[in-house]
């Protein structure tokens, strides 16, 4: 959703990102001579992972989808690697863990006990929806940060700043359904503006009518349930995803599937 090709009007700063004042207060706080490990919560959609590429930048040594190895198995050595690193003297690495909360609770006693052995130049961001989720002893070990819950007019506002051709009617359809998820909203803008003007759609389906957040979520199930990967439904190449942080295999689907329902 956020490469050049596909979102050119993608925030590049904190300060362009809906419910910046609050997103700013993250900046501040990973911007410290010596940073917390922060974990960072939101529901779907809010732009966490987004608010942190835009806060560590080039700090980010490593960029894990948890969800994809809620173990760790694969990525232990790789973590102890970057956590143990030596940085220059005033940077700090950071090691960020996108859907943290689907870790199992040996992989969270491990990453407690690499919060407690690596170099003081490493820092962990754990980026989540649901804090309980994170046991105690690693819970008690990072700051807390809540993104924010933004307001209907803020999501129609960046609905119709990233999909500028957008009609102010179906931003605020988009803004009203989205149940504070800023990332299908912001799809959904990007799809009818595509489609209004002249592309065929993602899977060659008719555009119909704005869907509800419900009706594409028990889609979405649907699929999950089959445990296949999203990509094998996708029309869209693969290398779009294949970057640090980069775009949700989701987040294309449910906007393939929002044309279909």
């Amino acid at each position: 959703m956020d490469t050049v090709e596909h979102d050119p009007h993608r925030p590049h700063s904190i300060n362009e990102m809906a419910g910046a004042t609050d997103w700013s207060r993250l900046q501040t706080l990973v911007a410290r001579k010596d940073p917390p490990h922060i974990v960072l919560v939101g529901g779907a959609g809010t732009g966490k992972s987004c608010a942190l590429r835009l806060c560590l930048g080039a700090s980010i040594s490593v960029w894990l989808r948890c969800s994809q190895d809620p173990t760790l198995r694969d990525n232990r050595d790789r973590i102890k690697a970057a956590a143990r690193r030596r940085v220059e003297e005033g940077r700090t690495s950071w090691i960020v863990l996108e859907h943290a909360d689907a870790l199992h609770t040996d992989a969270q006693a491990f990453l407690r006990r690499i919060i407690e052995t690596s170099m003081g130049s490493s820092r962990f961001a754990l980026e989540v929806r649901d804090a309980a989720a994170i046991a105690e002893p690693l819970l008690s070990r990072c700051v807390l940060f809540n993104g924010p819950r933004l307001l209907e007019y803020e999501i129609r506002a960046e609905v119709m700043r990233r999909a500028p051709t957008l009609s102010v009617e179906n931003a605020s359809l988009f803004a009203a359904q989205c149940d504070g998820n800023v990332r299908w909203s912001v799809l959904q803008g990007l799809g009818k503006q595509g489609l209004d003007s002249g592309f065929s759609g993602f899977i060659g389906c008719e555009y119909t009518s704005p869907i509800t957040w419900s009706a594409l979520l028990a889609k979405m199930e649907e699929v999950q349930k089959t445990g296949t990967s999203p990509r094998a439904f996708s029309k869209w190449e693969s290398s779009l995803w294949d970057r640090p942080g980069g775009v949700d295999p989701w987040s294309i689907l449910a906007l393939e599937l929002s044309a279909t329902i």
